[in-house]
């Protein structure tokens, strides 16, 4: 039977000939004492350049500074992008116009018009989700009833216009008629600012849109000039129209619109208006 190849390690004193330490080992745990030596050796290098600042040494890494100014460097290139986009289209603007040459058209026909959903994504309500939205909407109602007066007591109200009241009609409405007197201001019934104009409104004349303390938005419509602007605060009894644009000789009305957290309820209530 053939020998094992070994290998024999020896620490020697020579100067009192005798053998200090000796060490046996194969070939194989030779060549795995070696690889786990370099693995070893790997993982301390690793290690050290990864928690100490040896690795902003290393190429290809950016120091802070460096990092900071390249994130700052690609904002600059976009608001440069996006400048320019704006410019172009400017120029091409100018040119367009200054083009004698040019066959006149309708600038609406340019723009593009969005693509019609599919069908399938425009699908009917099933009778459960009728069912659920329905139950939603009468717990919802109820929640409404109760909670906008109470957050409407902590608003202070203030008289829409003057000798104003709701057409007996329109009482219970969501959106009453409320009658004045001809070329009456119209005031705004609480403090708030300005969110929207719609001029012109699609029931006539113009609308103004508010936003109001404790989750409140008015809508005033069918009104004449305003006297304010997008984004203006208003104080409650503030004039914010010149009169309203509807009514016979002698008497004029405008419509009114309120919404308490998104959910709508009725003005005459919150306004206590009365016919």
């Amino acid at each position: 039977m053939k020998a094992k190849k070994r290998y024999r390690i020896s620490i020697e004193d020579e100067s009192r000939l005798r053998q200090v330490a000796s060490v046996s080992v194969s070939p194989t745990m030779l060549w795995a004492c070696g690889i786990a030596s370099i693995l070893l050796l790997i993982a301390i290098t690793g290690s050290i350049i990864m928690a100490t600042p040896i690795r902003t040494l290393m190429p290809g890494y950016l120091k802070k500074g460096e990092r900071t100014e390249a994130k700052e460097g690609l904002l600059r290139i976009d608001s440069i992008r996006d400048a320019y986009r704006v410019n172009s289209l400017y120029i091409n603007n100018i040119l367009k116009v200054l083009d004698t040459d040019r066959t006149p058209t309708d600038s609406l026909l340019t723009e593009t018009t969005p693509n019609e959903l599919p069908p399938d994504s425009l699908l009917p309500a099933s009778p459960k989700e009728i069912e659920f939205i329905s139950q939603m909407k009468d717990r919802e109602q109820y929640n409404v009833s109760i909670l906008a007066p109470l957050a409407a007591d902590q608003l202070r109200i203030y008289p829409v216009a003057s000798s104003a009241t709701v057409a007996e009609q329109s009482q219970n409405a969501l959106k009453p008629r409320i009658l004045t007197p001809k070329n009456s201001p119209i005031c705004a019934a609480a403090d708030g600012r300005v969110i929207a104009i719609e001029n012109p409104a699609p029931e006539g004349g113009r609308a103004i849109v508010m936003q109001h303390d404790n989750g409140f938005v008015s809508r005033y419509s069918h009104l004449g000039t305003p006297t304010i602007s997008p984004g203006a605060h208003v104080d409650g009894g503030s004039v914010i129209s010149h009169g309203a644009t509807g009514g016979a000789t002698g008497a004029g009305y405008f419509y009114m619109e309120m919404w308490y957290d998104g959910n709508s309820v009725e003005p005459a209530k919150i306004l206590n208006l009365k016919d």
